[in-house]
């Protein structure tokens, strides 16, 4: 989903291969649960999701398919913790049918061959996705899920109070920088921002937006580039904004992020589409006074930006219904009336182009009544995705490094520049450990 689901992963199990993680997804997987389907009489699919609302679409599809019926759970836990249980019930066959995966955990699930292929039963998609949703799903030329919602950065700002300083949103990161100390400068309590070090989908797609690849494959091997100039550039800048203490050091999350948030403190929030259905919990006080604007640029006038979020759903390969499954998945996140639903009561920005320009998307957040334009500002920026080649097939030991290595730069006051180092020998040494060919 779109809100802080990937923080605080726990290792995952990754399968011990030498090829990389598109090979594994082998063919056979998906021939053999496409044999078991059969395609005869009343079939009932189990699905996993955590999302608040799936209900109604799921009963939604019930009233429609009354022979292919959909029962819907909610995992014990979200992001990791989920995808841990999904590989160890794989080899059991004890897994759903379908699984909600966040776009960075998919190629470990295709590693350790939890989901399958589902080309042969959604046809070709890609006139409905742009090639940056498409990447998240489809790995050596094949499809292991419909992409579900795009999930584009941008920045939130306190209208009132840019106003009574006589700012304006920051188009570039220098006048994010400039305001930065503007803000600071007039009032020593409050910050434009936040550095978020335990974040690192947050930090990912900031280093996507500069131009970064972290990981790109080369035939069976894989090249790991965490600490590439792009990414170096990111950490360098916010270490230079950290060291002036223009900007707060609270996590996004923490109580005292919040309370700074909701007191006027912190005034901008560098976040991303599904930031509205936070504030609520985030900063309960403010609702109406937050604006969003795009994020701000490296280059004036260059609107790309990275993604922070974004999910798709997957047939596993213990599905005895793949195609039923699979019917099921290209419905929720390409159909007109699924789309809908999950734009209503999941707060889904849809991946489907066809989708981007629903009536449901007119009506803005409830937190964000008064910016009537959202969702238009929203499709401008997904326009603009740039996302990384591909996801690791370790992303969790990245982003669990991450949390380490920058928290402890901030204490310790060290460049994020070195963090970033270790986070590139972390993720090498991992992927070396469980037997994938790498580079970097």
């Amino acid at each position: 989903m779109r809100t802080n689901l990937m923080r605080g992963t726990a290792a995952l199990t990754l399968a011990a291969t030498a090829l990389a993680m598109t090979a594994c997804g082998s063919s056979s997987s998906s021939s053999k649960a496409g044999a078991a389907s059969g395609g005869h009489g009343k079939v009932t699919l189990t699905f996993v999701n955590w999302d608040g609302g799936m209900q109604a679409a799921v009963d939604q599809w019930n009233q429609a398919n009354p022979d292919i019926q959909v029962q819907l759970s909610k995992p014990s836990g979200t992001g990791y913790t989920l995808y841990n249980k999904l590989i160890t019930n794989n080899a059991a066959g004890t897994n759903p049918d379908v699984t909600e995966v966040e776009y960075q955990a998919l190629p470990a699930l295709i590693a350790n061959k939890v989901i399958v292929p589902i080309d042969q039963y959604v046809g070709d998609i890609s006139a409905d996705f742009d090639k940056s949703s498409l990447a998240q799903v489809q790995f050596e030329g094949k499809t292991y899920g419909v992409p579900q919602n795009v999930c584009p950065m941008v920045f939130f700002y306190r209208k009132d109070i840019f106003d009574s300083l006589g700012l304006k949103p920051p188009t570039t990161w220098d006048e994010y920088a400039a305001d930065a100390a503007t803000v600071h400068a007039k009032n020593p309590k409050q910050y434009i921002g936040n550095f978020s070090a335990v974040d690192s989908g947050w930090f990912a797609g900031l280093a996507q937006q500069a131009g970064a690849n972290w990981w790109t494959t080369s035939g069976t091997t894989w090249n790991v580039a965490i600490d590439d100039a792009p990414t170096q550039k990111v950490a360098n800048y916010w270490s230079g904004l950290i060291d002036k203490g223009l900007v707060s050091p609270e996590p996004n999350w923490s109580p005292q992020w919040s309370t700074d948030m909701n007191s006027g403190n912190i005034i901008g929030w560098v976040s991303a589409q599904w930031a509205p259905n936070q504030f609520p919990s985030v900063a309960k006080d403010t609702a109406g006074k937050w604006v969003a604007a795009p994020l701000p640029a490296w280059t004036a006038g260059d609107p790309t930006v990275g993604i922070w979020g974004g999910e798709t759903e997957a047939v596993t390969a213990n599905s005895k219904h793949p195609a039923e499954a699979a019917k099921f998945v290209k419905w929720l996140n390409s159909s007109t009336e699924g789309v809908k639903t999950l734009i209503q009561q999941v707060a889904a920005f849809p991946a489907s182009l066809s989708n981007q320009s629903q009536d449901a998307l007119k009506t803005p957040p409830p937190f964000m009544s008064d910016q009537q334009d959202y969702n238009t500002l929203i499709a401008q920026a997904a326009k603009n995705v740039r996302t990384f080649q591909v996801w690791g097939p370790n992303a969790n030991v990245t982003f669990d490094a991450y949390s380490n290595d920058f928290a402890a730069a901030l204490q310790n006051k060290t460049p994020l520049s070195a963090a970033l180092t270790q986070m590139q020998q972390a993720t090498v040494a991992d992927l070396k450990k469980r037997g994938f060919s790498v580079t970097g």
